[in-house]
C-alpha cells in the first residue's frame, strides 16, 4: 500500500467501500410503501411484525417530536401516555383517539396501549350513549381496535385472551347482555349489514359465547408455541376459559327460556370438552406432572416415574382443581345435559308464563308441579348421590336449591292462596323445603315473593 500513490490508495479506498456497500444495500434496503419488498432486514422485520414506524402520527410541531428526532422514543411514549391519561379523565374521547394513534405507532408491540383504549372504547365512551344500540355501536368499536392489536401481536397470547373476554364478559354480562346478543347476531345497522351480524366481528353469524371461545382456543394455540409465555394468570386458569366459555354459552341460552335439543347438546359438548380435552390436560405442579381426570391409580403410576408418594400427587390434584373449581363445573355441566334438568327448567320457566303474564292458575299450578317431580329425579339420581345417602347436587348447586325454592313458593301460594287447597304433606323436593339450612333462604325467598307477588321470582 505504501508503494502506491496518492490517486491509486483513492482507488483502492473507494473500490472497497464499494464492496462493503453491496451487502449493506443487499440488507438494509427499506421496504416500500405497505411494506412490500426491501432488503432481507425489511423483509424479516415485516415477517416477524418487529419494526416500528420512527414517528407515528406525532404532531410535528410538539415537544414530543423534538423527542423522538432525538431518539428519545420511550420519553415521548412516555409523555404521550400522561397525556392520553389527563384527556380521559376529562372524557375528551376524540383527543384521546389521536394521542393512543401516536402511542401504538411508537410502540406498536406494547400490550396494554391496546388493551387501555379499547377499555375506554367498549366501556367508557359507550356508557356516555343513551341509545342502546349507539352504546352497541361503541363496544363494537373497541373490540376492533382490539383485533388490530391482536393482528399485530400475533405472538402474545394474552392478547388474544382479553379479546375473547370483550366477546364474552362485554357482549354477555353487560346490563344490556339481552340487546347486545342480539345484536351480535342482527346489527342494528340493518343498511349496512343486511339484516345479519357486523361480519367484521361475526363472519361466521355465531353467538358471542361461542365466538369468544374461538378467541381463547386462538389463545390457548399461541400459547403452546416454542419460546411463547404469558403473564396474565396461572396456567389451568388461562387454558381453562374455552371450555368456560362453552358452558356460558349454555348457561346463556337457558337465561333466554331456551331449553331445546341445542341447549342440551351444549351442555354436553361442555362436559366433552371440560373432561375429555381440559382434564386430560397435563399441567406441571410442585408435585409433579397432574391431570384432573387421573385416578388415584394413575397418580400413583405417575408418582412413582417423578418419585413422589400418591399422597403428594393427590394433594397438588386437589390444590389445582380448587384453583379453577373443576369438580363443581364437572357436576353442573354433567347434571345440566340430562333431558330430565332441561324439562324441569322449562317447567319452571312455563309456570312462571302462566302464573304471571296468563293467570292461568290451575295450568301453573300442575306446570310448576311437573317440574318439580323431574327435578326429584335428577336429585334422586344414585350418580348424584355420595355414598352416605346425600345429595351432591343439593350441597353444590346453590342455583339449584334456589330454584327449586322459588318453584315450590309459587306452587304453596297458588294451591293454598288462590285455589283454597291444602298444601299435602309430601311433594317434590319438599326436601329442600323443610331442610334447616335453606331456612334463611326461604325466609328471603318468601319475602321477596309477598313484596311483588312474584314478579321477581
Amino acid at each position: 500500500m505504501n508503494n502506491l500513490t496518492s490517486s491509486q490508495r483513492k482507488l483502492v479506498y473507494f473500490v472497497g467501500i464499494a464492496i462493503l456497500a453491496v451487502p449493506i444495500v443487499f440488507l438494509g434496503r427499506p421496504a416500500a410503501e405497505g411494506g412490500q419488498g426491501g432488503g432481507m432486514i425489511a423483509q424479516s422485520r415485516q415477517k416477524y411484525r418487529l419494526g416500528e414506524v420512527s414517528f407515528g402520527e406525532v404532531d410535528p410541531a410538539s415537544a414530543t417530536m423534538n423527542l423522538v428526532l432525538l431518539g428519545l422514543r420511550g420519553v415521548a411514549a412516555n409523555l404521550l401516555w400522561m397525556e392520553a391519561d389527563e384527556l380521559k379523565e376529562k372524557k375528551r374521547w376524540s383527543e384521546l383517539n389521536s394521542t393512543v394513534e401516536s402511542i401504538i405507532r411508537l410502540q406498536p408491540h406494547f400490550q396494554s396501549v391496546w388493551k387501555f383504549q379499547a377499555w375506554n372504547l367498549s366501556y367508557n365512551v359507550s356508557a356516555e350513549c343513551d341509545a342502546v344500540e349507539d352504546r352497541y355501536f361503541w363496544v363494537k368499536k373497541g373490540i376492533k381496535f382490539l383485533e388490530r392489536g391482536v393482528a399485530r401481536n400475533e405472538r402474545v397470547p394474552e392478547m388474544r385472551h382479553d379479546l375473547g373476554d370483550f366477546y364474552g364478559k362485554k357482549l354477555g354480562r353487560s346490563d344490556e347482555r339481552r340487546e347486545f346478543r342480539e345484536f351480535f347476531l342482527v346489527d342494528p345497522d340493518t343498511e349496512r349489514w343486511e339484516g345479519g351480524p357486523d361480519t367484521e366481528i361475526n363472519p361466521d353469524r355465531l353467538d358471542n359465547y361461542l365466538v369468544a371461545k374461538q378467541k381463547y382456543e386462538a389463545a390457548n394455540e399461541v400459547y403452546r408455541l416454542p419460546g411463547v409465555e404469558q403473564h396474565k394468570m396461572g396456567e389451568p386458569l388461562f387454558v381453562m376459559y374455552p371450555y368456560r366459555s362453552q358452558m356460558d354459552y349454555a348457561s346463556a341460552r337457558q337465561d333466554e327460556n331456551k331449553f331445546g335439543d341445542v341447549t342440551r347438546e351444549a351442555w354436553a359438548e361442555s362436559y366433552r370438552g371440560w373432561t375429555q380435552e381440559y382434564g386430560q390436560t397435563d399441567f406441571p405442579t410442585p408435585g409433579g406432572v397432574i391431570r384432573f381426570e387421573w385416578t388415584h391409580d394413575e397418580l400413583e403410576r405417575k408418582g412413582e416415574e417423578e418419585g413422589y408418594s400418591l399422597d403428594f400427587k393427590i394433594y397438588w390434584q386437589g390444590r389445582y382443581e380448587d384453583m379453577v373449581n373443576y369438580r363443581y363445573w364437572k357436576l353442573r355441566a354433567s347434571v345440566e345435559r340430562t333431558p330430565e334438568l332441561a324439562a324441569a327448567r322449562k317447567a319452571f320457566a312455563d309456570g312462571r308464563v302462566q302464573f304471571r303474564e296468563e293467570q292461568d292458575m290451575f295450568a301453573a299450578r300442575d306446570t310448576f308441579y311437573d317440574g318439580l317431580e323431574k327435578l326429584q329425579t335428577v336429585i334422586d339420581n344414585p350418580e348424584y348421590r355420595r355414598e352416605d345417602g346425600s345429595s351432591r347436587l343439593l350441597s353444590d348447586e346453590a342455583d339449584l336449591v334456589e330454584d327449586a325454592l322459588k318453584a315450590i313458593i309459587i306452587w304453596r301460594h297458588i294451591l293454598q292462596d288462590v285455589l283454597g287447597q291444602p298444601i299435602p304433606d309430601e311433594f317434590p323436593m319438599d326436601e329442600v323445603w323443610v331442610d334447616p339450612q335453606y331456612e334463611g333462604l326461604r325466609a328471603s325467598l318468601l319475602e321477596e315473593f309477598q313484596r311483588w307477588q312474584g314478579s321477581g321470582i
